[in-house]
């Protein structure tokens, strides 16, 4: 039987939190470098790299990622 995570482990683990801190800054980079001026190419291409970003957190911590991006729809693989 699969247990539901309902406490984020970005809260109580360290190596968790930094893991996920690394990627939160990639995605905030990818996020400021877009503006007004962007290609429609661009613009996809950020959003692409958004959710691969979003995938990775949740691969991490599910409840965290859920919380984070709320935008994104995961689909869990059984």
């Amino acid at each position: 039987m699969k247990t539901i995570e309902l406490t984020s482990k970005y809260k109580t683990n360290s190596k968790v939190r930094a893991k996920i801190d690394k990627l939160l800054q990639k995605n905030s980079t990818i996020q400021s470098n877009l503006g007004s001026e962007s290609t429609q190419e661009e613009k996809d291409l950020a959003n692409r790299e958004v959710k691969a970003i979003a995938y990775e957190v949740y691969n991490i911590c599910p409840v965290f990622a859920k919380e984070t991006f709320i935008e994104i729809e995961f689909k869990e693989v059984l």
